[in-house]
């Protein structure tokens, strides 16, 4: 789920980077391998954004 939420992040054009924490060595490695990852495909991002607007942006939205 990690790596598919730092793919998800990078696929966004507005975004340069992602700083994400790690407490070992292996989760630093598993951190990078996102990056390599396919982009999403638009069916997945979708499907991310029906969720988001159906089970969160009420709670966190208005904080940006």
């Amino acid at each position: 789920m990690a790596q598919f939420t730092l793919r998800w992040i990078l696929d966004h054009d507005a975004v340069t980077t992602v700083i994400p924490g790690s407490t070992t060595p292996a989760h630093v490695q598993e951190n990078l391998a996102a990056a390599e990852l396919d982009p999403l495909s638009n069916e997945t991002h979708g499907a991310v954004r029906d969720i988001y607007e159906d089970r969160v942006y009420d709670d966190v939205h208005h904080r940006w």
